[in-house]
């Protein structure tokens, strides 16, 4: 029952991207909302965690189906790389300093917990 075809790697990769796509479709979702209701900045923030922590999820659970063993390890993988990405467009968008803050850390952690877990979870969903 071996599933892994790909390299991890490519899979973790692929879960990144996942995730990306996700997170993807759920800004445009928020776009179009905001178009017609006005939204306060607090609840931006909010779904702005939120869309991130599910697109973790997501991405941590495909790359672990798809490789079918280390569940811990490719949530951990996608969980980094998503966040070192998303880190990397926040800085280059906002002009801003590349300075990790207590707030950043925070997230980071948030998403290594929740990427952990969901690639343990991967491995076991059938």
């Amino acid at each position: 029952m071996e599933k892994r075809r790909k390299g991890l790697y490519v899979n973790v990769i692929e879960g990144v991207l996942m995730g990306f796509f996700m997170t993807l479709a759920i800004l445009l979702i928020y776009a179009v909302v905001v178009h017609f209701v006005q939204i306060n900045e607090n609840i931006t923030s909010l779904l702005i965690i939120i869309a991130t922590l599910l697109s973790v999820v997501y991405g941590s659970v495909y790359a672990s189906r798809k490789t079918g063993k280390k569940g811990w390890l490719n949530g951990l993988m996608v969980a980094l790389i998503y966040f070192l990405i998303f880190y990397l467009v926040a800085i280059v968008a906002q002009s801003r300093d590349a300075m990790l803050t207590v707030k950043d850390l925070s997230r980071l952690g948030l998403c290594i917990f929740v990427g952990i877990l969901a690639g343990m979870l991967g491995i076991n969903i059938d």
